[in-house]
């Protein structure tokens, strides 16, 4: 498994962007995004995706030149039509729409549709928290099962994706403190990272085409689904989540996209979309004073008796933060399977 320098991964990934089409601006926002996932400790959304947006690009699935536009727009809120760019792309223009609005009125709410794979939606949400913005981000999907990932609870056919969450509150200069996961009980992402490195899963996060439970993560890849939060017999709870971020992300996109308005979610329609809300947290009060409260709160949360094996109490977001630390230092590994087949496509597009 090689270890690269961030720098390297940062530069494959551009260079490979180039190679199949991208602008030079749009290969740099997702090839940094990527990197950043990776420093953060979150893999599954890195630099095991260049392959998946290189194959997506000769695909068509991606423009990998289209600009996002502005739909309807008020002093408040913002719709955008992502025009099949990057996910990164989009989200950051809208994320910039966004932090304008809600510094001059105090909130925003930015809808984007019609965008590829977000990347890791955590990213934004920690770029605004370093405005002192609050955020509630979330990208939603419905739609039929080959597009999908995730049955509705109870069920056994895929009709939601994995619908990720983001909550941040702005904490201190290292980060916010931060909520992003899947709806379900772990991102696809995951399942990917574990296929390539032979692994089982650590528990039943999959279930077979008719229902059966699997630790083994080639299962979804077969027509399984992955379950969601909540796993066999909590998943009520992820499923009402999936739900809620369907609604949020892909209904407001849906209604605002001509050609979707009167498109019904089935299995042969997907509706999709992502919406980022900011709060200028000033319009309560002293910045610092919020912060210190916080502070409070974690110092609070970690002075506590601890459970057998666990060393420490960690606030939300603290993971994110001491992976970057410690990779930046140590470098980051690749899994064989995704190196091999990042090798595969420097030597077709002749990059070094």
């Amino acid at each position: 498994m090689p270890t690269l320098t961030p720098e390297r991964i940062t530069q494959i990934s551009n260079d490979l962007l180039l190679a199949v089409g991208a602008s030079e601006s749009h290969a740099k926002t997702v090839s940094d995004h990527l990197t950043n996932a990776n420093l953060a400790g979150h893999d599954s959304h890195g630099f095991i995706r260049i392959i998946q947006y290189v194959r997506e690009i000769k695909e068509g699935d991606i423009n990998p030149t289209a600009e996002p536009v502005i739909l309807n727009e008020t002093s408040t809120t913002a719709q955008l039509d992502g025009k099949s760019t990057f996910g990164q792309v989009a989200m950051t223009a809208a994320l910039e729409i966004g932090k304008a609005k809600a510094r001059e009125h105090g909130l925003s709410l930015v809808n984007v549709s019609n965008h590829e794979h977000t990347g890791r939606v955590g990213t934004y949400a920690e770029a605004a928290a370093k405005e002192g913005l609050a955020s509630f981000m979330c990208s939603g999907y419905v739609g039929g099962p080959s597009l999908m990932a995730v049955a509705p609870f109870g069920g056994t056919v895929r009709k939601l994706s994995t619908n990720p969450l983001v909550i941040a509150f702005p904490y201190n200069d290292d980060g916010p403190v931060l909520l992003d996961f899947a709806t379900t009980i772990s991102a696809e992402g995951k399942l990917r990272v574990a296929r390539a490195k032979g692994a089982t899963l650590p528990d039943y996060w999959t279930i077979t085409a008719d229902g059966t439970p699997s630790n083994d993560p080639n299962t979804y890849y077969e027509g399984g689904s992955l379950l969601p939060i909540g796993g066999l017999h909590g998943g009520h709870k992820g499923y009402a989540l999936s739900f809620m971020v369907a609604l949020f992300g892909a209904v407001l996109a849906a209604v605002a996209t001509p050609d979707m308005q009167n498109a019904r979610a089935s299995s042969d329609t997907m509706l999709y979309g992502s919406t980022l809300i900011l709060i200028d947290l000033e319009r309560f009060g002293s910045l610092d004073l919020i912060k210190a409260h916080v502070e409070g709160i974690v110092s609070y949360m970690k002075d506590t008796p601890l459970r057998e094996d666990f060393t420490e109490v960690l606030y939300p977001g603290e993971f994110e933060k001491r992976n970057r630390g410690q990779r930046r230092a140590d470098g980051l590994y690749i899994e064989d399977a995704t190196w091999d087949g990042v090798q595969e496509l420097m030597a077709q597009y002749g990059v070094e």
